[in-house]
């Protein structure tokens, strides 16, 4: 399949994605901080991320990346009243496999509230609608938050992984969810 560009802004029924931007740091920067012992026990850059310096350093890399179209990073804000909420990201892009995979967080004061399972599905409907087949969400097998967003998305458990995913503490078994697009596959020739 050939690269495509996502919307620099996405739009769910109670939030919003919008491209990561130096707009958006001290948002961001206030929310890991308020967070930052609930985002760390699963988030390996948490620890290096503690001024707004390093939150700006983070969004150039996205910028560059997201114009590589290597990754795409989304703030999320809610509607109407505008709150930043978090951040969804695709990762690991592959066009050749028509695959992705999502990488998420959410500020402590707004779990619970189903949020991110609304953005991750907002996501993968411009994912789908792209040509992505498959998209993967893998979270630390104790992060329960994360996994509870990818059974509500619709997301299966295909596997767990022994020991592949870095944690503070030492090598932690990730669980990998997948769901796959409800269009056919594109790019492909059946041969009679």
């Amino acid at each position: 399949m050939e690269k495509f560009k996502l919307k620099e802004a996405i739009m769910a029924e109670r939030l919003i994605l919008l491209k990561r931007c130096h707009e958006h740091d001290r948002d961001v920067c206030q929310a890991i901080e308020e967070s930052r012992s609930f985002l760390r026990e699963y988030l390996f850059w948490v620890d290096k991320t503690k001024t707004l310096a390093d939150v700006e350093k983070a969004t150039e890399k996205f910028a560059k990346k997201w114009d590589d179209d290597d990754e795409w990073c989304y703030n999320l804000y809610s509607i109407p009243d505008n709150r930043f909420l978090g951040c969804i990201g695709v990762h690991n892009i592959s066009f050749m496999n028509q695959s992705a995979e999502l990488g998420y967080w959410l500020r402590l004061s707004e779990t619970g509230k189903g949020y991110m399972a609304e953005a991750v599905k907002a996501l993968e409907t411009e994912l789908f609608a792209a040509g992505i087949h498959r998209i993967v969400i893998c979270c630390d097998v104790h992060n329960y938050n994360s996994e509870n967003v990818a059974r509500r998305a619709g997301y299966q458990l295909e596997s767990t992984q022994k020991e592949a995913l870095y944690h503070h503490t030492g090598l932690h078994d990730m669980d990998l969810f997948v769901k796959f697009s409800p269009y056919p596959v594109r790019g492909f020739e059946l041969k009679a």
